[in-house]
């Protein structure tokens, strides 16, 4: 074998294994940064399951709330009533 066959078939296998090597580098680049991507969006995700749950333990509360001056405009609507009627036997009498 001369030199230059020697030469010929081992500069393409060097190219090609520097390829290769540098295929995979990148290819470990793009999981690192598709892990890290992932990473981000689920602890957005979990943000935002935790302020759904908050926003649903507010409106529970807010709806009790609700509820309860409902009651109590509906007793302040019977005493006004009541009031009403004792204010009007008071002008008839």
């Amino acid at each position: 074998m001369s030199i230059e066959t020697i030469v010929a078939i081992t500069v393409p296998l060097i190219a090609l294994i520097f390829t290769a090597m540098t295929f995979k580098k990148n290819a470990d680049k793009d999981t690192g940064a598709s892990a890290a991507e992932r990473a981000t969006m689920n602890a957005n995700i979990t943000y935002i399951r935790s302020s759904v749950d908050e926003i649903k333990l507010d409106n529970k509360a807010m709806q009790k709330d609700v509820s309860e001056l409902t009651k109590k405009v509906v007793e302040v609507e019977a005493s006004v009533k009541a009031a009403h009627t004792r204010i009007d036997d008071l002008m008839k009498g």
